[in-house]
């Protein structure tokens, strides 16, 4: 029995035995994988950073239109070295130029272009050379080759950041030139090719400042434990985390070269800060501190980005250049100590002032557009995220241009809240939108939502407000081309009243609620009658103006109603601008976009839908005639005021107010240039201005600040235009005996083929070909209108014109007013 009892206690302890040494055993294997995983996974992460597997962390960059050049098209260098500026390009007087340098010699311009990026990729850097002449480029020539077309880099507008917001310009190692590179192995490391990624002088040197201080102080980190320390570890400064940052810059130097590792520090080493983005590598503080590539850095700037790795706030060379001067002078002498640079060298850049050229990294400019062009790159181009992904969205955007919105839309707001909008207490503040076009292509040259992005995000060049008399050029253009009504015909301004089917009685009025008689379409479209104006649109069909608007670009909820003549119905600024292009293109409409491209962070295009192509949607000399109208109106009418402005290029406008003033516009565009400016307040509160007083000193303001150094070009008289001698106060063929007279354009299909009834006979016969503009007596007597002036004057009032007719509000389908004929 005894027996047994030791046997069954003996079995007993070797089954403790055992589950003692299973539990070690698993305790054992946890620890290894707790041990790996604490060790190897950053290392992993490490592997994936130097072999190109790890995600792409440069921020995506938004850039605007580049300058373009054409061979035999007109040049302004003065302008293209403004442009060369904005971009951070330095003048050099002499030598050899290097990427980021340009040099101007009387008509001539030599520039050595950067690397940029364009829809079809990147290009590299290359040499330019222009040669002006009388305003004319006469020769072109990229990379030593005579071009037809060239084009600078664009500008930045915006960068995209992940949370952490830090900007990155990564360089290889090949492009980082020599000073640079013996700066910072001087000032961090200067055994980096010797040691296995770990010092033990160093080590030893840190351990005795540490124990002498009774603290951790110093930690005579390699470049390897400190590009370890930056991409993975936390900056606590444990002892833990030092033997985690040993054992790993082991583990790293075993894996990589040298090479591969001093690149990926240079890439990744914190220096600084501008404004809110951390700069991240050579590449970024280069450009932020020196605005320009490290290739370019002197000896004196390479030592002061290297002095500056141990602390970069209190070596700043911006705000702190005497620290920076002293921990420049520090590396230089270490230099000259290692013998890697000799000391007249030092010397020299000893004894250079601490002269950094700050350059802003935009984190987002042009935000309204910005915005635009983010939503852009999600429809067309399916780009989700862009955050830290490295994407190039390249855009239409004028840098000049915007820059020219974004004053004057402040200014223009701060001068009518001190004038006519004087007082008005417990409202927002007045908003207004700005958007500029280029007709031909649809390509988005200037986008203004609001007065201050940081006060409002709301896109209000976007957002659907009434156009009110903004629209009238609509009615009439298709009133002209279906024969309805010419320039000179006349029309009853007097009361209307009409009753509109399931609504209320319409009575219309103008907005000085003055009635005028008989007046032509040309007085009607200048002065903003808004009488004349529903008399047209019910004659030509409100069906066929419909049509005809959507054709044009109107996109919103347009019915075929009476008040619809009046633009009581809502448009975007920008569906706006879309709509009134045409007038300027000979009847072309484009499609307004944002984006002419982007680039994946491979360098590669991103597939995209393609834009519709531009859409015939009205006939050319209907286009024309409708522009000979519009531009009366800021000849002599509502527009007038843009003279104040010193404008009087050919341009062609339209001012509108909706219903009690609640939204002011003008529309108004050249050849080559179609903008929009819209005034009021979010909340759709009445104001006191019209389209003269609120819109029209932004719009004149921004044209003038855009304005070509030649002037805008004007607009190119299509065939089947016919100009004719009238008399102004019948709308017929003037003759001999008519007291006024003024020369008139029309559609030549529809020149009016009698002679005037009232006086008798100027022409002998109708005009029997209608649309060759030929005479049977008599001169053209040039754009006289006496008639306005007998009439009592140009119509302008202190604003600059008339206060223009408004939509009257309502509005059902259907009706008509009863016409009697002209006199005579």
């Amino acid at each position: 029995m005894r027996l047994r009892y030791r046997n069954g206690t003996q079995v007993r302890w070797q089954l403790e035995l055992q589950k003692w040494h299973l539990a070690v055993g698993i305790g054992a294997v946890a620890l290894l994988v707790a041990i790996a995983a604490w060790l190897f996974a950053p290392f992993w992460g490490l592997s994936g950073q130097f072999s190109g597997r790890a995600p792409d962390r440069r921020p995506s960059r938004l850039y605007g239109a580049p300058l373009l050049l054409q061979a035999g098209g007109r040049g302004d260098l003065d302008a293209v070295v403004r442009e060369l500026k904005r971009l951070g390009y330095h003048a050099v007087a002499e030598g050899a130029l290097l990427p980021g340098d340009y040099r101007r010699a009387g008509d001539g311009l030599a520039v050595y272009l950067r690397t940029f990026p364009t829809p079809q990729g990147f290009v590299g850097a290359h040499s330019l050379e222009v040669r002006v002449r009388g305003g004319i480029v006469r020769a072109l020539r990229a990379a030593g080759q005579t071009v037809e077309r060239a084009q600078l880099e664009p500008p930045l507008i915006s960068s995209f950041y992940g949370s952490d917001i830090k900007e990155r310009r990564p360089v290889r190692l090949e492009e980082v030139p020599e000073d640079l590179v013996l700066c910072v192995l001087a000032a961090e490391d200067a055994s980096f090719f010797e040691h296995g990624g770990i010092s033990l002088r160093g080590i030893a040197r840190a351990a005795y400042v540490n124990l002498k201080s009774g603290g951790i102080r110093q930690g005579g980190s390699t470049l390897t434990q400190q590009l370890v320390w930056n991409l993975f570890l936390t900056h606590e400064r444990t002892y833990s985390r030092k033997a985690r940052e040993a054992m790993l810059a082991l583990l790293v130097d075993l894996r990589f070269s040298k090479r591969q590792i001093l690149e990926a520090y240079l890439n990744e080493i914190y220096l600084g800060a501008s404004g809110s983005v951390n700069l991240m590598g050579v590449g970024a503080a280069s450009w932020a501190y020196y605005g320009k590539e490290p290739a370019r850095l002197t000896l004196s700037e390479a030592a002061t980005l290297a002095g500056m790795i141990p602390s970069p706030a209190r070596f700043d060379p911006v705000h702190h250049a005497d620290a920076a001067k002293v921990r420049r002078d520090f590396v230089l002498d270490r230099l000259a100590e290692l013998g890697w640079i000799d000391k007249a060298r030092v010397d020299a850049a000893r004894a250079e002032p601490i002269a950094a050229s700050p350059q802003p990294v935009p984190r987002r400019r042009a935000a309204y557009f910005t915005d635009l062009a983010v939503r852009e790159a999600m429809d067309r181009f399916s780009v989700q995220e862009l955050e830290d992904k490295g994407y190039a969205l390249l855009s239409t955007l004028s840098a000049a241009d915007q820059t020219a919105a974004e004053e004057v839309v402040p200014w223009g707001l701060a001068a009518l809240e001190k004038g006519w909008e004087k007082g008005r207490k417990g409202r927002r503040p007045l908003q207004a939108a700005l958007v500029s076009i280029d007709p031909l292509s649809g390509g988005i040259r200037a986008y203004v939502g609001g007065r201050d992005y940081q006060g409002s995000q709301f896109d209000r060049a976007g957002a659907r407000r009434q156009p009110g008399s903004a629209f009238k050029p609509f009615v009439y253009a298709a009133a002209l081309r279906s024969g309805v009504v010419t320039p000179a015909t006349l029309v009853e301004d007097a009361p209307l009243t009409m009753e509109i089917p399931g609504a209320s009685v319409w009575s219309p009025e103008n907005s000085d609620r003055q009635f005028r008689g008989w007046v032509s379409v040309r007085t009607a479209i200048e002065q903003s009658l808004n009488l004349p104006t529903v008399r047209v649109a019910m004659r030509t069909g409100l069906p066929q103006i419909v049509t005809l608007a959507k054709a044009m670009g109107a996109q919103g909820n347009l019915q075929a109603v009476p008040s619809m003549a009046l633009g009581a119905f809502e448009v975007t600024p920008l569906e706006l601008a879309t709509m009134y292009a045409p007038f300027g293109t000979g009847g072309v409409r484009p499609v307004a976009h944002a984006l002419e491209g982007v680039l994946a962070p491979s360098g590669n295009p991103v597939a995209g839908a393609a834009l519709p192509p531009p859409a015939r949607v009205l006939e050319p000399d209907v286009a024309y005639v409708v522009t000979a109208l519009l531009q009366g109106v800021l000849q002599h009418g509502t527009g007038a005021g843009v003279h104040r402005y010193g404008l009087n290029d050919p341009l062609a406008g339209k001012t509108g107010t909706s219903n009690d003033a609640k939204d002011s516009w003008l529309a108004g565009y050249s050849a080559d240039r179609t903008t929009i400016v819209w005034v009021g307040y979010d909340e759709n509160l009445p104001t006191r201005l019209g389209g003269a007083r609120g819109a029209l000193p932004i719009w004149a303001k921004f044209m003038v600040e855009v304005r070509p150094r030649a002037g805008y070009p004007g607009f190119v008289r299509p065939p089947g235009v016919a100009a004719a001698v009238v008399d102004p106060t019948t709308g017929q063929l003037a003759s001999e005996a008519c007291p006024y007279t003024t020369t008139e354009i029309f559609v030549g299909r529809f020149v009016p083929p009698q002679v005037c009834q009232r006086h008798g006979g100027y022409w002998t016969e109708p005009v029997s070909q209608p649309g060759d503009g030929r005479r049977r007596h008599g001169g053209l007597r040039g754009w006289l209108d006496r008639v306005f002036g007998a009439e009592g004057g140009d119509g302008s009032d202190e604003e600059g014109g008339t206060a223009e007719g408004e939509g009257d509000g309502g509005g059902g389908g259907g009706g008509g007013g009863v016409e009697t004929d002209p006199p005579g």
